[in-house]
């Protein structure tokens, strides 16, 4: 469950993480060059393509988790509701299953990320328009 303890860490990790390798890896991989429309993308969206959308993803962020890696302990904490110190011996693995699952974490991620494309896409949408 997304709580406010937890909000307040997440807020720290999205501020932190550069989103724009993962868009460049995103576009370069071209899963979707047919599709005309989000739609169609989703349509298109095989096994196969959803690994490779995971792996570019996974590619990208893995160099970025040292910028948050201090902020992981108190996540966990905050989300499962113990003390700092007991949630550094939780599993790990488990912790992040359960928290990738979470609708109301995988919300505030879809939102967040949102914020941050738009100003690059109004960028890219400007260098467009004036040529660069």
């Amino acid at each position: 469950m997304l709580n406010i303890k937890s909000m307040a860490i997440l807020l720290k990790i999205t501020s932190k993480l550069d989103i724009t390798p993962v868009l460049n890896a995103l576009k370069e991989a071209d899963i979707f060059e047919d599709a005309k429309n989000p739609q169609e993308a989703l349509a298109q969206l095989t096994a196969e393509k959803a690994g490779t959308l995971a792996f570019n993803v996974i590619a990208e962020i893995t160099p970025q988790l040292d910028t948050i890696a201090t902020f992981l302990p108190q996540l966990a904490a905050a989300y499962k509701s113990v003390p700092i110190e007991e949630a550094v011996e939780l599993d790990a693995l488990e912790v992040i299953d359960e928290i990738i699952h979470d609708e109301g974490i995988r919300a505030f991620f879809s939102r967040a990320v949102r914020r941050k494309v738009k100003p690059q896409r109004a960028g890219l949408s400007a260098n467009i328009i004036s040529g660069a």
